[in-house]
């Protein structure tokens, strides 16, 4: 069996665990889904992924391509001809996209193959947000007994979630987290993670996603710089799985265009250099004109023109009617 992780954190822990037991390999994969444009299949669209990427979050298009390239080939050579697969992924949106897009192209690429979901709920006492890489190798070590073999109906089901998630229409998601509303746990956790998604969406009523209010709301009550607004944001919604790559990314698009709805304060130091550590008092913000007239409900960012993003595979500039 191979197990693959989302994190090297996870995979240092579970990697001596699974070759000392169970003499299996542990692979990480690695890929920001969370952020668009996501494709079904987007392996064949990695170029324009990292051109968007650049200019979503600043993640260089250099090194996304060298990892994206390193993984197809250890996907090719390892992982496409692999039989028994175990998956360990958590509830937060950022862990079940990549479930969804693994068990799509697995299903498409090595239908016989049994795959399994390692769920982290499998065990109550521990955070199905927080993550296995929380865990020490002890904790690790039973959940192979919980894994769950994905038949073929739940399969099915999953690739349907992902499809909805990378269309270019919307509704199409709205459609499918309405009709998965009453599916039992843990495949439960599939449903909620994406009707999170969905609230990353504007409002009718400010043109703001869930993360762009709560950031709003955290420099409005002094907690203004980068870092403060990042755990502010983070600690609120930990079924996002949001990574300070992520947040920069939202605060790049909140402090720029033609309606910021933040600035920095005028004897601030930058916002941080993306992917390097930031320092505790960087990018300290205030509210514009804009900010505070859309906190207060006056105005609707997104129908003025401020609002402009990939969210999967489609590209969101107006509330969804």
């Amino acid at each position: 069996m191979i197990h693959i992780v989302n994190g090297d954190c996870t995979a240092d822990r579970l990697r001596p665990l699974a070759k000392t037991h169970w003499n299996e390999d542990v692979w990480v994969y690695s890929e920001l889904l969370t952020e668009g444009p996501v494709y079904s299949k987007f392996e064949r669209y990695l170029a324009y992924r990292a051109l968007q990427l650049v200019r979503m979050c600043a993640l260089p298009a250099a090194i996304y391509l060298q990892k994206s390239n390193e993984q197809e080939r250890t996907w090719k050579s390892d992982i496409q001809s692999a039989t028994h697969i175990a998956l360990w992924f958590e509830h937060d949106l950022f862990d079940i996209t990549m479930l969804l897009r693994l068990v799509d192209r697995l299903t498409r690429e090595n239908p016989n193959a049994e795959l399994y979901w390692i769920d982290i709920a499998s065990a109550p006492e521990h955070d199905r947000y927080q993550g296995f890489g929380v865990l020490h190798a002890e904790q690790l070590l039973p959940y192979r007994d919980q894994a769950m073999l994905l038949t073929a109906e739940v399969k099915d089901w999953l690739q349907g979630a992902w499809l909805a998630y990378t269309s270019p229409n919307p509704l199409r998601l709205v459609q499918w987290v309405y009709e998965s509303q009453d599916i039992p746990a843990p495949y439960c956790a599939i449903t909620e993670g994406l009707r999170f998604h969905l609230s990353r969406y504007p409002s009718t009523l400010d043109g703001l996603g869930v993360a762009e209010r709560l950031t709003l709301e955290a420099v409005s009550q002094g907690q203004s710089s980068f870092i403060e607004c990042f755990r502010y944001v983070g600690d609120r919604l930990p079924e996002y799985g949001l990574g300070d790559l992520q947040y920069w990314g939202y605060l790049r698009r909140m402090t720029d265009g033609t309606h910021p709805l933040l600035c920095l304060a005028p004897d601030s130091d930058p916002l941080p250099e993306p992917l390097q550590p930031p320092l505790a008092d960087a990018g300290r913000l205030e509210l514009t004109s804009w900010g505070r007239q859309t906190l207060a409900g006056e105005v609707n960012w997104a129908l003025a023109g401020g609002y402009g993003r990939w969210l999967g595979g489609a590209f969101i500039t107006k509330p969804l009617e």
